[in-house]
């Protein structure tokens, strides 16, 4: 029996999925699996995937500009 204040399980998703789905330019993803050794199927979090990006970025993936 499970209990309703579980939270929902994170979703884990393909990286190329991650990448589709936020819009990642095929340059920025390539370079953010180089940085982090990620092969190609990996799954995580779309939170894990944007953190990876905004650190090989170094921009936040929300588009309003930083002050």
């Amino acid at each position: 029996d499970v209990q309703q204040s579980d939270p929902p399980p994170l979703e884990l998703i393909p990286i190329e999925q991650h990448r589709e789905q936020l819009k990642i330019k095929i340059p920025v993803f390539i370079g953010v699996c180089a940085v982090n050794g990620w092969k190609p199927g990996r799954v995580m979090t779309e939170a894990e995937f944007r953190r990876a990006v905004e650190a090989f970025t170094g921009a936040p993936m929300n588009r309003k500009a930083v002050k």
